[in-house]
């Protein structure tokens, strides 16, 4: 089949796949931080910073076209 990957290609897939993952468990231990020191106004403030973590990473994925 033509859709088969190579195994450089799932190599690659799953370090981007284990990128995201800490990412995300980066962003969710920043909310718990927050929440903890600040209380729901530490929720906000760490919300707040993460949008442009986010967008960067948004650009990024699309191949620096912003």
């Amino acid at each position: 089949m033509a859709t088969e990957l190579s195994p450089e290609q799932k190599a690659k897939d799953a370090r981007a796949e284990k990128i995201a993952f800490a990412i995300m468990g980066a962003i969710v231990a920043a909310l718990v931080a927050g929440f903890l020191i600040k209380g729901v106004a530490g929720i906000g403030l760490v919300a707040l910073s993460t949008v442009p973590v986010i967008y960067l990473l948004l650009i990024t994925m699309a191949g620096g076209k912003g």
